[in-house]
């Protein structure tokens, strides 16, 4: 059982996952437990009459305390988008990104986010692993950085 006080590193770039395709209780990638967590997004909504770029907070974030990922609930994106946009005919979004709120400094926090004064502090995703190509002639070294974006070394992330 995860410690309920466990604190995600924001900062840290990950790669995103939905619920539809893996479960919300193991990393896709490491097979290690996934923490909840409540962060804040970026969720860009499109509809047939409307579109919007809508700042929320989704408590059905899952975050891998190993590698490098986050499972999203995919029923509260689709709640989040639906209330966040006019028309409920063709609605597609994407996460764009999660929204480090603590990144803003004390002296910025009064103003509104998104501003040209207090940029949006979003931390994008890590390239799809799915999605990616590597080179096949080239073998990966155990002291290379880890072709999964992490910035750690394979030995220490997908060489495991």
């Amino acid at each position: 059982m995860a410690n309920k006080f466990f604190t995600i590193d924001l900062k840290k770039p990950r790669r995103r996952y939905f619920s539809d395709e893996y479960e919300l209780t193991i990393c896709p990638e490491c097979g290690s437990d996934l923490i909840p967590q409540s962060v804040s997004i970026l969720l860009l909504v499109e509809s047939s009459i409307d579109e919007a770029d809508l700042m929320t907070n989704i408590a059905g974030s899952h975050f891998c305390m190993k590698c490098p990922v986050v499972v999203f609930d995919k029923d509260k994106l689709d709640q989040a988008a639906l209330l966040g946009i006019r028309g409920k005919i063709n609605v597609s979004y994407r996460v764009g990104g999660i929204i480090d709120l603590n990144a803003i400094p004390d002296n910025k926090k009064h103003l509104p986010i998104g501003t040209d004064e207090n940029p949006m502090p979003l931390v994008r995703f890590l390239p799809d692993l799915r999605n990616q190509t590597f080179d096949a002639d080239k073998k990966q070294g155990r002291n290379d950085p880890c072709n999964c974006g992490s910035g750690m070394k394979y030995k220490k992330c997908c060489g495991k």
